[in-house]
């Protein structure tokens, strides 16, 4: 087998235990739907949001063809997502999840599926864009995703993208245009899954502002001592919304969340989701020749509910 083959063999078999069929049968309707889903811990798969449905008979087959009941905790509006708890231990899950930060333009990626319950299903490709926010019709912002055009379809949805490592990079999302196709960041994933199953639905943060990310001037970098040369300059803020509840106004530079930086408005809201709703965090911004530490509020977007349920 040649290198570049067995380089793809390898970080197969690497995450291959973390990947399932899945099944669900609707006994009303007679239907059946199949696809793929992702582990995320010993009891506990990721999925497309199709199988959330709670009357639905659903049943989980390994790797090694061990079938497993399972049953819907909760479906996440903004994501699709849908998280199931599996009701004997996955044998054998140790899921290597990739930090977000290494996911670059260029890298080389897998989109594994088992869509069939019939085995492996892979499709190559690379990421064209590492960390993208898509806006849905409702104008609610949707972060932290990968833009690949490694095919992903129906049957690989919820399955993972991984990297020649054999880390897992996202969540294979949504089959989009012109050959292109959204993952979600495997530490989103990860992140909404786990408050699913300790909360019952995740934290989606909105921020009461808008701006554009911007380079800092390399003079106040170094007055400040500050660890990060970027930043996202604040064009309004809101009448109403966390943001003028925080304090914040024009012309600020938002630099840090809670010590961490950040370089865009989706990665402020990425480190907002961290906290629960009702929690406040820590957003330090730039404002006349000034470091000045604001209280945040973290509150849910309003419009996700009625979206949702629309």
């Amino acid at each position: 087998m040649d290198p570049w083959s067995e380089a793809n063999v390898r970080a197969i078999a690497k995450v291959r235990p973390a990947l399932v069929h899945i099944m669900a049968r609707d006994k009303k309707k007679g239907t059946i739907a199949l696809g793929s889903a992702t582990a995320v811990d010993f009891s506990h798969v990721v999925a497309n949001a199709q199988f959330a449905d709670r009357d639905d008979e659903i049943t989980v087959t390994t790797a090694a063809g061990r079938k497993v009941a399972a049953s819907p905790i909760a479906a996440d509006p903004l994501y699709f997502l849908a998280v199931l708890r599996v009701e004997e231990r996955l044998p054998g899950v140790a899921t290597p999840i990739l930090d977000p930060d290494r996911i670059e333009s260029g890298t080389v990626v897998l989109a594994l599926g088992d869509p069939l319950g019939q085995g492996l299903s892979v499709s190559m490709g690379v990421v064209g864009a590492a960390d993208r926010t898509i806006y849905r019709p409702e104008r609610l912002p949707v972060d932290g995703l990968i833009i690949t055009d490694a095919a992903i379809h129906p049957g690989n949805m919820g399955g993972p993208l991984i990297t020649l490592e054999g880390e897992v990079a996202g969540i294979n999302a949504i089959a989009w245009t012109n050959g292109l196709g959204l993952a979600v960041q495997a530490e989103t994933a990860w992140r909404v899954a786990n408050q699913i199953i300790e909360y019952g639905e995740a934290t989606h943060p909105w921020l009461g502002f808008g701006g554009e990310p911007e380079v800092i001037d390399e003079a106040l970098v170094r007055v400040f001592d500050l660890p990060y040369d970027r930043g996202v300059s604040v064009a309004y803020v809101a009448k109403d919304g966390p943001g003028v509840r925080a304090g914040v106004e024009p012309l600020d530079l938002v630099v840090s969340v809670d010590g961490h930086p950040v370089a865009s408005l989706g990665a402020i809201r990425r480190r907002l989701s961290r906290f629960r709703p009702g929690e406040t965090a820590t957003l330090t911004v730039l404002r006349g020749g000034e470091l000045v530490d604001l209280r945040m509020p973290v509150e849910n977007m309003p419009r996700l509910a009625q979206a949702d349920s629309g």
